[in-house]
Formats: C-alpha cells, structure tokens, sequence
C-alpha cells in the first residue's frame, strides 16, 4: 500500500541520469545496443504553467545541442506527449556524452525526457513503451525512428529490438568481467540522418547471411560472457561498417592495429567517430590495445580519449520533489 501512495505522488521536478551507449556492436545494426558506465546525462524536467516545452542544456557541449523543441531529442519526446500533459515542461539537460560522437547522445536525453514525464505525470507507461517514445524523439537527430540507443539507456545492460511495431525489448545484464575498450575522437560526426543516408538500399544474400551470424554470435557471446565470441561477431558486419569507414579515414589502421595488440573484435560505435574494441579478461593484454589505439591516433594528429568500460545499469531516476 506504501509504494502504491508514493507511485501517486504528485511531483515538480525529476531528475534522470542516463548512460552513454553503444549500438549496432558490428552487425546489429538498428537492433543491438549495450549501455555503458564511462560517461552520462542528467536530464531535469520541471512542471511550468500553460502548455508550452522549453529546452535549456548546460554544460560543455551546450553550443551544438539545438534548443528548438521539435529539432531536439529530449523537446521532441515532450512534443509527442503533449496532450497527455496538464502543463507545461521545462527541459533542462546537464550534457556530459559528446553530441555526433556514436555513444548515443541523443538517444540520452530523449530516454531521460520519456522517463522523468513518466514520472512527473504518473503516466504509468513501462519500459517498452517508453522505449517507443524515446525512439520517436530519435527523428530530431536522425530522422528516423530508431531504438537501439534508447532501449539500452531505458534497460541497462544488452538489448535486442525484437520489434517495432509493437516494440519489444529482449535485455540481459552481461557479466563485469566483459571489457570494452572505447576510443572517442575530439571532433563531431556529420548528422547521424546523413551517415544513415550513405548506406546501401540493397545488399547481397550473403552479406546478410553474414550479418546475421555475427549478431548472433554477440548475442551468445553476452549471455555467456565470452569475449572471444561477441569479438568474432563483431568482425562479421559486411553492410554498415564498410559504407561508413569512407567517413573516418583513421579507422580502418586503428582497427588493424588493435587486432595485433590482442583486440578480439573492433568496430565502429554506432555511426562513429567512436570505435569500440572488446579485450579478453588479462588487464594487460587490455593496457596494451590501449596503448596502441591511442598510439595510432597521435600518428594521425587526432586527439582522443580512451575509456574502458562494463557494461551499465540504465536511467535512473535520481530526484524528485
């Protein structure tokens, strides 16, 4: 009886923080994603009269966050709930993932938004359906519905889109030990609607096979904490990485040189400019990818920071009042 009073409990102001994420891992693209502890979002939505949405964003990256409701993430999810809404919002978004970097910037703040009104308005949607709108809140970067960030920001952990129409999540917590190695370039990507602009409209029967083998290896490879497994998955993407590596001329010797560290698989994050590489368990065969990813990135005159990283929980409300 307790929880069910405090669940109707009217309130003001939520506050979300929401993981940077992964998507695609190689071949799933559109499908796989995976949230990641390195860096986050916090996402402030306060109650104001009248009916109107209002954005504000701090931070570092404020000055290439859009402020206009409908061409950001965040005002774009409010937008969609609008008539559902007894007020107005105020959006207020603390903007710690790089926006364009491929660690699903975007994907944060339209996941923190869905939450928190969720919250704010005792909605009572579960996680799938918001998922759905987060998704819709995607178009303002990308200029499609897309789920594979947001469902690991929402989740947590791995997810896996099953469908769209109607939205359903598969998601698991993978095991600690799995590290990821993720190396994030000092520049923006294009629009992430112009990288999905250059992919191809028609692909090989055994390109897709391919495909198709590599997602699920990464599947097996999560739930069984095999990183040999989800590397050689991530190897097999024969569509997406090939269209997209024309972009970020540095990749294609970041990733040779990485395998001959150790690296067990490497691949774009997303639509990039971040790579993501997976390790076996030894710290030291970790160090030493490490050591050569940002080796390569100083021959290339190109600033980068490189993380590693678990797996993460997902957005998680962290005031209210």
């Amino acid at each position: 009886m307790l929880k069910e009073v405090k669940d109707l409990k009217e309130f003001s102001r939520v506050v979300v923080k929401v993981p940077a994420t992964t998507a695609n891992l190689g071949p799933g693209f559109d499908v796989q994603g995976l949230a990641l502890n390195v860096m986050y979002d916090l996402i402030e939505v306060e109650k104001i009269s009248g009916k109107k949405v209002l954005i504000e964003v701090k931070g570092k990256y404020a000055n290439k966050i859009p402020i206009e409701p409908e061409k950001n993430s965040a005002g774009k999810v409010a937008l969609t709930l609008q008539e559902k809404l007894s007020y107005g919002v105020k959006i207020k978004i603390f903007k710690g993932i790089p926006p364009g970097s491929g660690l699903g910037s975007s994907g944060a703040s339209a996941a923190g938004a869905a939450l928190a009104i969720n919250r704010l308005f005792n909605l009572n949607f579960n996680k799938e359906k918001l998922v759905e709108l987060a998704s819709i809140g995607e178009i303002a970067s990308a200029g499609v519905a897309h789920a594979d960030n947001v469902a690991p920001a929402i989740y947590g952990g791995f997810t896996i889109i099953l469908s769209y129409k109607p939205m359903k999540i598969f998601s698991f917590f993978p095991s600690k030990k799995l590290k990821f190695i993720l190396a994030v370039p000092n520049f923006s990507k294009e629009s992430t609607e112009k990288t999905r602009r250059i992919l191809p409209k028609k692909v090989g029967l055994k390109k897709v096979i391919s495909n198709i083998s590599g997602a699920s290896a990464v599947t097996a490879g999560m739930i069984l904490s095999n990183p040999e497994l989800i590397g050689l998955g991530m190897q097999m993407d024969k569509i997406i990485e090939a269209a997209r590596t024309s972009l970020y001329p540095y990749f294609n010797k970041v990733k040779i040189e990485a395998l001959k560290a150790g690296a067990l698989g490497v691949t774009l994050s997303g639509a990039g400019p971040a790579i993501i590489a997976i390790a076996n368990f030894k710290p030291k065969n970790i160090m030493k990818i490490v050591e050569v990813i940002k080796n390569v990135f100083e021959e290339e005159g190109i600033k980068a920071k490189i993380y590693i990283s678990e797996a993460s929980k997902g957005a998680e409300i962290i005031e209210e009042e």
